[in-house]
């Protein structure tokens, strides 16, 4: 019969892998997740009919499954690639191809008794008509209905009674729900929109170790990823570069305290171990040896939002730096479009986005002003008439630094004071390779039918 290692969302089981784990699902959790008990009432309460009695008859036995929230398994599957609207596309595609595929058998349909035939090709076009009306939002309304009404699946056949020939029928006698492709991030993206941010998702692995196929303690995350090394580009760590050493450290710290469950995904370049120098003029020869070395990881180069990060990052525009690195700057911050600076007409507030945004002004406001003062001021340091801007920089960045080391410390145990421009920075590097990945998860679809 095989074993399982089956995936939940919450108390509705979505879908199962036979005689192994799913390198792509195991990937949506760290080390951390994992759980590996004895105990029935350590157990997830989705799991506890299934194990209870086998805990209850063999005090050996342990139930191993991976748990996160669903909050923060929709946050890796952004930094994958899998937002919302990716994964409404990328389904949409595969249903597409289904119908076209399933259109094809009965075209194909060699049956030599007619009235057989008559009855595959009902069944066919029935199908088809289901699979027209599963539409991304028909389909996670369906997917609620059927959790609502605690509906089990059928993989044996038709659904009798309110359900027979209907899309919720369909649903629950497919694997996955009626969806058709190989990518399961697809689905599951979708499935979380039926659940609230604080359930969970889960990975239940304990039939695999049960049937000898993995011990207890072995590393499934370790494994999940050298069993996909052919994915190597897509799964290993995003690489940042930073105009600077305090840069990286800033964005690392702040990552590890906004989101703890995101940071394994990147790799801060350590300028101050590396020799690596900082400046922006470092950084846009950091890509171009990047590119010229053929690295495989993902990588963002993140420039200041201000005028000398424009200048050199667009003399880069001219070299072909491949699909996996993306040029990106820091973001407009709506408490930049009036911010304090000193020039030749002394004190003036004006919009230093792309002019004079370097990570300090990112750092939150309880930062920038000092007491009850105003903000620490930007003052103008040139002109650059190769773009026809000016170019400014915070004063006192030392004292920022200093600030911002001890909020920091201060928040370890709980989220104090201003994080906006920090997330909005951290946003930048999530969302990165959108649109690039958009395109080519939602192709798969028609690769696949197209064999």
């Amino acid at each position: 019969m095989g074993s399982y290692a089956q995936c939940w969302l919450d108390d509705l089981f979505v879908g199962s892998s036979k005689n192994d784990i799913d390198p792509d699902l195991i990937s949506l959790f760290r080390p951390e997740d994992k759980v590996s008990t004895r105990h029935i009432e350590a157990v997830h309460p989705a799991l506890i009919d299934q194990y209870a009695e086998a805990l209850a008859d063999d005090e050996d036995l342990c139930v191993v499954y991976y748990e996160t929230t669903v909050d923060h398994a929709e946050d890796r599957l952004k930094v994958l690639g899998y937002s919302l609207e990716t994964a409404k596309d990328a389904f949409s595609a595969w249903i597409s191809g289904e119908i076209c595929a399933c259109a094809d058998r009965s075209e194909r349909l060699q049956i030599s008794d007619p009235d057989f035939r008559d009855l595959m090709l009902e069944s066919y076009q029935k199908d088809q008509d289901i699979l027209k009306s599963l539409s991304p939002e028909n389909w996670i309304n369906w997917l609620n209905e059927i959790r609502d009404r605690g509906l089990t699946s059928n993989y044996h056949g038709r659904h009798e009674g309110p359900y027979k020939d209907t899309a919720i029928g369909y649903m629950l006698r497919n694997e996955w729900h009626g969806y058709p492709g190989y990518d399961m991030f697809v689905p599951l993206r979708l499935a979380m929109e039926a659940f609230e941010k604080s359930e969970t998702l889960i990975y239940d692995v304990s039939d695999l170790v049960w049937s000898g196929y993995f011990d207890k303690d072995d590393d499934f995350i370790r494994y999940g990823i050298q069993t996909s090394e052919e994915e190597y580009s897509e799964r290993s760590k995003i690489i940042v570069l930073t105009e600077g050493k305090t840069d990286a450290w800033i964005l690392d710290e702040s990552m590890k305290l906004l989101y703890p469950h995101l940071r394994n995904y990147y790799s801060f370049l350590d300028f101050e171990s590396s020799g690596f120098g900082g400046a922006v003029g470092n950084l846009a020869n950091a890509v171009k040896a990047f590119a010229g070395a053929g690295i495989v990881n993902n990588v963002i180069a993140l420039f200041d939002n201000d005028t000398a990060a424009f200048v050199a990052s667009r003399n880069l525009t001219t070299i072909a730096l491949g699909r996996n690195i993306e040029i990106k700057h820091l973001p407009d911050l709506e408490s930049l479009r009036s911010y304090p600076t000193i020039g030749p007409s002394g004190f003036v507030n004006l919009d230093i986005n792309g002019v004079a945004a370097s990570i300090e002004l990112y750092m939150g406001s309880d930062i920038l002003k000092a007491g009850q003062n105003d903000r620490c001021p930007v003052q103008w340091t040139g002109y650059d008439r190769s773009i026809g801007r000016y170019q400014g920089e915070v004063l006192d960045k030392p004292s920022l630094h200093a600030r911002f080391r001890e909020k920091l410390t201060q928040s370890t145990a709980n989220l104090l004071g201003d994080w906006d421009g920090m997330r909005a920075i951290c946003e930048v590097l999530f969302t990165a390779f959108a649109e690039r990945n958009r395109a080519s998860i939602s192709k798969r679809a028609k690769a696949y039918y197209a064999r």
